[in-house]
């Protein structure tokens, strides 16, 4: 009961913002910001004082999400917001934009925040450009390789920081809703999971399964996230980069759009869904804004809007914390970390050289 009360509340009423100019002076990068959720942030860190660097895919969205942000944070704003193309679902694309990060920002000492918000729900089978189911490809994969090359960039200014700099996953809770049993035969079978989630003949088109492979990839993109933080730690414990992971709650965003297409009746359920359940988007983003704040006691903790850490424990036991589940972590990690390496020129080479210098 009082989760369920927590959540009513989350529904109607927005979790607080820290002061204003609480982010005076700090740059905030936030990907996937041309609209919902990242643009939302976007606009709260600029209005709390930070420079914002937005991502989109494309380029007149980008325009458009930095007008609105601009205007959001009105005339007597003393930063900056540029906007640089990103496609999550192209390795290509992940370097090309580091490569303009780094060119735009020369001292990755100046970056504070990374919020890692992109993202789909595809209740249409696709297949990516490197092989994989697109929800796959774009939740896990592409995520996990943003996070990757970030990390090894903000590294390096780890010394020359007070406190270190923050990364911010936005995933679901939605990863609690699996049942891992599939994935354990797989491993048993040893079988490569991705390719298995990746293949059309495993795709569930059932007509009232109206997002097959969302709820895996953020169960994928935690086990993921794990890696992530433990190459943030320094050799004696202490993270180089803050790593946290967030779940806004169901927000009125048109993530959902793929799914309305699918006919008059699934257009009804996702138009009900938000009109009854969801908050807004400025609402639910207001989670990036605490958890880039968080102490680095947290690092790599799940944050939600109305579970406690304990909670979150409790209900994650048995998908992320269990004896199966750690095995399967294990076998993951790798598995994006073995299709990063093959296709991405000189990552193995960043990587060595982040295990060399972590736990």
């Amino acid at each position: 009961m009082n989760a369920m009360f927590q959540r009513l509340v989350g529904r109607f009423v927005p979790a607080s913002l820290p002061p204003s100019g609480t982010f005076d002076g700090q740059t905030v990068l936030i990907a996937g910001a041309s609209s919902g959720i990242g643009l939302a942030a976007a606009v709260h860190f600029a209005t709390l004082g930070a420079s914002v660097i937005i991502t989109s895919r494309v380029a007149s969205r980008g325009d458009a999400a930095k007008r609105h942000i601009e205007q959001a944070a009105g005339s007597s704003y003393k930063g900056q917001v540029t906007c640089l193309e990103l496609d999550l679902e192209s390795y290509a694309s992940c370097t090309s934009f580091m490569g303009k990060l780094k060119t735009l920002m020369p001292d990755p000492a100046k970056l504070d925040v990374a919020i890692l918000n992109g993202g789909m729900v595809n209740s249409h089978w696709e297949q990516s450009e490197a092989g994989w189911e697109r929800t796959i490809q774009i939740n896990t994969i592409g995520t996990t390789l943003l996070s990757l090359l970030l990390l090894a960039w903000m590294r390096e200014a780890a010394s020359l920081r007070k406190s270190p700099a923050h990364m911010v996953f936005v995933s679901s809770r939605d990863h609690l809703y699996n049942d891992i049993s599939p994935l354990c035969s797989c491993q048993e079978k040893k079988d490569h999971i991705l390719r298995q989630l990746s293949s059309k003949d495993n795709w569930d088109g059932a007509f009232f399964e109206t997002q097959p492979n969302y709820n895996v990839s953020k169960l994928l993109l935690m086990y993921t996230i794990e890696g992530i933080s433990d190459l943030a730690r320094a050799p004696d414990g202490e993270p180089l980069v803050i790593v946290n992971s967030v779940c806004p709650g169901m927000v009125k965003t048109d993530i959902g759009g793929r799914i309305a297409t699918r006919s008059m009746i699934h257009a009804i359920g996702v138009w009900l869904t938000l009109f009854v359940t969801a908050k807004t988007a400025d609402s639910g983003s207001r989670i990036c804004i605490q958890a880039a704040l968080k102490p680095k006691e947290t690092h790599g903790e799940f944050f939600n809007y109305w579970m406690t850490p304990e909670m979150y424990r409790s209900e994650a036991e048995p998908v992320i914390g269990c004896e199966k589940a750690r095995s399967l972590q294990k076998q993951v990690w790798q598995e994006v970390i073995d299709e990063l390496q093959t296709n991405v020129p000189g990552l193995q080479a960043t990587l060595e050289s982040m295990k060399q210098n972590s736990t």
